[in-house]
């Protein structure tokens, strides 16, 4: 019912904003304005006008008499809610979630150095409308659980066009910021792939690979670009590894003198077994070679690049080593969550647990790829492989999975639902020990310490993503079998500790219920069908490799 009463306090707050804002007190103030040009600075009206906020009112003369104070004018602008800007938001929730945690210097992903750049970059530059739409991309994903964004989308188009033209200039297509927005166009269609099943067609890696060579060697001498540079790499080689492609870098690319980084060192494993899937998936016709001494061939070379993979894992720092945490020191909501077989080791940061997870994927390709040059020489009417080599191949094969199983507590911690980064949330202690030993920076190379805290933020973040492709990857592997000759079709994890592989199978569930995965999608990317090897002497053997063995 309305009574006729009027709103207590809006008309002398709208009057006491607005009180000086009509034709004649505007005239009398440029008036003044304009007589004190010469005096150098301008006059306190002046300032007022250009500057008149709610917090900056004064009591004059003038409002002597009103029935309007200060502590009421400030009390009733406390009430007036701010419009809400998505993007800012967006941006904010990017940085202190994925960029600004405390990280390891020595790890190939460059996503953790982005801010410096974005701080420098203009706000229409190609480099901060790509950012934007990223921050805009995660922001929907994690809040409306999809991707897509048309705030994004338009984002990503207007920064298409501003490297079309940037690209065209010479001295700009070298810079930092251009190299920059090509890798965040790559990690936009990452993010796209998640939720949608985008396809990834490496457009932006390979376009990267291109800026490289046209930017020449002697372009990367700052420290930020040598970060680009080795991530960018880093990158492309994963695709190759990834995708059964030819790694397209040229040797000097693979012979610089940063490899006493680990994750460099581990770059150029998988480089040379990216080479070799390029070669299984050829097929002996290609190679030149009869069938079995295709096979032999692929397996002396697989059996070199398991002893360089256990070199590299030998030759790791104190800072970069795993570190056993006795079950009695874990949160029982941790153990209660997912614990397997009371197995739990903590690393400096989750980087480099991912860069364990990484060499332990490709560790087990090798040894897959091992086991099946050795069931098809024996079908050829060769020996069975040594009973050493035969125990070596499995012990191997249960330590891979264990090592991974132990890792997934330090990832997701006692989380089985949706939770936001800053809900706390319990994860395995860290000694302080391990943390001594790793010199962590910010997000601006700045010397800095890490806490529970930032792991946690960090974890809720990205731990789970960083497990996806590994747990795909084991739980894809295809039936080894034939359609003529040969044992019945056998899972390559058969071998290992019963219950394990569904143990693995069940944290892949719990993954998809706490970031909310799409039931139609496995483990965030497009459902992969399972294979069959044709019989030996087909033409289709090499075509056969590559889905069974590469695509993960």
């Amino acid at each position: 019912m309305s009574r006729g009463r009027q709103c207590p306090g809006y008309r002398n707050l709208f009057d006491a904003v607005h009180k000086l804002d009509n034709p004649a007190s505007t005239e009398r103030k440029l008036a003044s304005a304009k007589s004190s040009s010469g005096s150098g600075s301008p006059s306190s009206d002046v300032l007022e006008l250009r500057t008149l906020t709610r917090s900056s009112f004064q009591r004059t003369p003038e409002s002597d008499g009103d029935d309007c104070n200060v502590s009421k004018v400030d009390d009733l602008s406390l009430m007036i809610v701010p419009s809400r800007n998505v993007e800012t938001e967006s941006i904010y929730w990017f940085f202190r979630n994925y960029v600004s945690v405390p990280r390891d210097p020595t790890t190939n992903i460059f996503i953790e150095h982005i801010l410096p750049l974005y701080s420098n970059a203009p706000a229409g530059s190609a480099l901060s409308l790509a950012t934007n739409a990223i921050a805009l991309e995660i922001m929907q994903m994690w809040f409306s659980r999809t991707t897509g964004s048309h705030l994004a989308r338009k984002y990503y188009g207007q920064a298409m066009l501003q490297l079309t033209e940037t690209l065209q200039d010479e001295v700009e297509s070298k810079n930092d910021d251009t190299l920059a927005t090509v890798f965040m166009f790559d990690f936009y269609d990452g993010l796209r792939k998640r939720f949608a099943g985008f396809i990834d067609s490496g457009a932006h890696q390979t376009g990267a690979i291109a800026l490289l060579r046209h930017r020449g060697k002697k372009n990367f001498e700052n420290p930020t670009a040598r970060r680009m540079y080795t991530a960018i790499r880093s990158r492309h080689i994963s695709y190759a590894l990834e995708h059964c492609k030819k790694v397209m870098l040229e040797p000097h690319m693979l012979d610089e003198d940063e490899t006493q980084q680990p994750a460099t060192q581990l770059d150029f494993v998988n480089a040379a077994l990216a080479e070799l899937n390029v070669y299984a998936e050829a097929g002996p016709k290609a190679a030149g070679i009869n069938t079995l001494d295709f096979y032999q061939l692929i397996m002396a070379k697989a059996l070199l690049l398991d002893r360089k993979l256990q070199a590299w894992r030998a030759s790791l720092p104190l800072s970069w080593q795993p570190v056993v945490v006795p079950i009695s020191k874990v949160h029982p909501s941790i153990r209660a969550a997912g614990v397997y077989k009371d197995m739990v080791e903590v690393y400096s940061s989750l980087e480099v647990s991912h860069v364990h997870n990484a060499a332990r994927s490709s560790h087990f390709n090798l040894l897959r790829m091992i086991e099946l040059c050795q069931r098809e020489s024996e079908a050829q009417g060769q020996l069975r492989l040594e009973p050493d080599l035969q125990a070596y191949l499995d012990q191997q094969t249960q330590t891979i999975i264990d090592g991974f199983c132990a890792s997934i507590p330090y990832h997701l911690g006692n989380r089985t639902v949706l939770t936001l980064p800053h809900e706390r949330c319990e994860y395995p202690p860290v000694p302080p020990e391990l943390r001594r030993l790793t010199n962590y920076v910010d997000a601006m190379g700045h010397h800095t310490q890490m806490t529970m805290k930032d792991h946690s933020r960090a974890a809720a973040a990205i731990g789970g993503w960083f497990l996806i492709t590994p747990l795909v990857g084991f739980l894809s592997t295809p039936l080894m079998t034939r359609t003529k000759i040969g044992p019945p079709p056998t899972h390559f994890l058969s071998k290992i500790r019963p219950g394990q592989l569904e143990w693995i199978r069940s944290q892949l569930v719990r993954i998809k219920e706490i970031y909310l995965l799409p039931q139609d999608l496995e483990g965030g990317t497009p459902r992969m069908k399972q294979a069959e090897i044709p019989p030996i002497p087909g033409p289709d053997t090499g075509k056969a490799w590559k889905r069974l063995l590469w695509a993960l």
